[in-house]
């Protein structure tokens, strides 16, 4: 397995100096937050006022500038993270455009959303047919389409990823499993799932999360909430997570989204890779 970032955890930076920072930890791989991020740099935000977002509407000369630079320090596209659904077909074909020049084989394309105006039968269908569409896209243009299990949307899950993605050919449509948004929505057994994936296993987030406790007001104890905690102290068991993947043959990508507020972006970049190299000692 080998070591990205995806820049959404990287906002101090420019891509110039991110590639030099993950470079110098370790990592081989970034994954690129691309969208349209207009937000003020200073102080910099993960969702808003990133400095390392590749803005959408750069012309193809700007990503290649960035592709150069990846060259220049022996850096591959772990994969390209868009907030694009499945429904914006143009911007999707328009991305994967983009993830060619950068190299990357895969794009993030997050399926429908679902907070209980609409029934989920009705969206699972209107996300076959929109897959649909973006597997002709993912065929146009060589670069696979991953959904990822994330809170708030109809594949909170593994398995509720699976049976959306396995309509359609593992060579074109694959899924993210990121264990830590899985702390808040959608926990099932690693290695269960990674076996049920199977080939539509196609990338892996790695951050952690923890459940803290808020006072609450009769008849409640407490309330509960979930929050980022740094890789070393959060609820993911990241030897079971390792272990399941090495358990069906995982040799891809972990890529990095540390939201947590006790370090320095650097500390983070520099202590995550360390912490997972550990983790891998463990289970080897």
């Amino acid at each position: 397995m080998e070591y990205a970032c995806f820049t959404v955890g990287q906002p101090e930076t420019t891509p110039r100096e991110t590639l030099k920072q993950l470079k110098d930890a370790g990592y081989t791989g970034v994954e690129w937050r691309v969208t349209n991020d207009d937000g003020d740099t200073s102080p910099p935000g993960y969702w808003k006022g990133n400095r390392c977002t590749l803005q959408a509407t750069w012309s193809d000369e700007q990503f290649q500038e960035i592709a150069d630079m990846m060259a220049e320090m022996d850096i591959r596209a772990a994969s390209l993270g868009s907030y694009l659904r499945c429904d914006q077909y143009d911007g999707v074909g328009r991305m994967m455009q983009v993830a060619k020049i950068l190299g990357a084989g895969s794009l993030r394309v997050n399926s429908l959303g679902y907070d209980g105006s609409r029934p989920y039968p009705e969206l699972f269908e209107e996300c076959i047919g929109h897959f649909g569409r973006i597997q002709q896209l993912s065929k146009q243009f060589g670069v696979k389409a991953v959904m990822e299990t994330h809170p708030g949307n109809i594949t909170t899950s593994a398995s509720l990823a699976y049976q959306l993605a396995s309509n359609f050919s593992p060579d074109f449509v694959g899924v993210i499993h990121d264990a830590g948004n899985m702390v808040h929505e959608g926990y099932e057994h690693y290695q269960m799932v990674f076996e049920m994936l199977g080939p539509y296993l196609a990338h892996v987030h790695i951050k952690n999360g923890r459940w803290a406790a808020d006072p609450a007001e009769a008849p409640y104890a407490r309330k509960w909430k979930n929050e980022s905690a740094p890789m070393r102290d959060g609820c993911v068991d990241f030897e079971f997570l390792v272990r399941s993947l090495k358990s069906v043959g995982y040799d891809g990508w972990l890529s990095f989204e540390d939201f947590s507020s006790e370090a320095t972006q650097e500390e983070k970049v520099r202590d995550n890779i360390q912490f997972m190299k550990e983790v891998e000692a463990l289970v080897s």
